[in-house]
């Protein structure tokens, strides 16, 4: 998958499961909002999990994760070299 459609993948299952989140503060019996929260949750940890993966940490606390620090490797998103495709 490319590195845009990930992350944008990423941000959009991460939304989604924060309003669901925001909406079972207020109706935390509803089962089946927990379901689709629980799924929301899943699919976002697996998708960010790829683009750490592939493309390096999307926060800095995920370089202890690795075996070198590498949260300074790629260009930051205001860099030119981080939006070539743009």
């Amino acid at each position: 998958m490319e590195k845009d459609n990930l992350l944008s993948q990423v941000q959009t299952y991460r939304f989604a499961a924060h309003d669901m989140l925001l909406y079972l503060d207020t109706h935390p019996e509803d089962k089946k909002a927990f379901a689709m929260f629980k799924d929301l949750v899943k699919k976002y940890m697996e998708l960010r999990g790829e683009y750490v993966k592939t493309y390096g940490p999307l926060k800095g606390f995920e370089s202890a994760l690795g075996d070198s620090f590498d949260w300074l490797k790629s260009p930051w998103p205001w860099e030119k070299e981080a939006n070539a495709n743009v």
